[in-house]
């Protein structure tokens, strides 16, 4: 991780919010947020975060149809895309999230620590 590395935030989620706002606090990174797939679909383009976490089940366009049309932009096609998602995932799923561009999961509740181990891996 780089101090000044940005992540966008996907999720209506005031726990998850907090819970990353706090982790980018720890370690000099950026937040931006987005409340639906749309909006961050444009900041996206917009900022060329270092990394987007997304909720699963975002409103107007989902984690999978956002990280679809992330992966087609040629600014935008190297990001890594985090999808937060239940701990019930299905393995199909979680395929289909992979196969849609997706980066990886991180499973639903997690822990600041658990968040900040995630980023070190993520962000590198």
């Amino acid at each position: 991780m780089k101090k000044g590395q940005i992540i966008l935030l996907v999720d209506y989620n005031k726990e998850v919010i907090e819970t990353v706002r706090s982790a980018v606090n720890q370690t000099g990174l950026r937040l931006i947020l987005a409340e639906d797939g749309q909006e961050a679909l444009d900041v996206a383009k917009a900022e060329v975060p270092d990394l987007v976490i997304v909720r699963k089940d975002i409103p107007v366009l989902d984690a999978l149809s956002m990280s679809v049309l992330l992966k087609q932009s040629p600014e935008t096609k190297d990001i890594p895309v985090i999808v937060i998602c239940p701990a019930e995932a299905s393995p199909s799923e979680l395929d289909r999230l992979q196969e849609a561009g997706c980066s990886g999961c991180i499973e639903e509740p997690f822990t600041l620590k658990k968040l900040l181990q995630k980023l070190e891996d993520w962000l590198t």
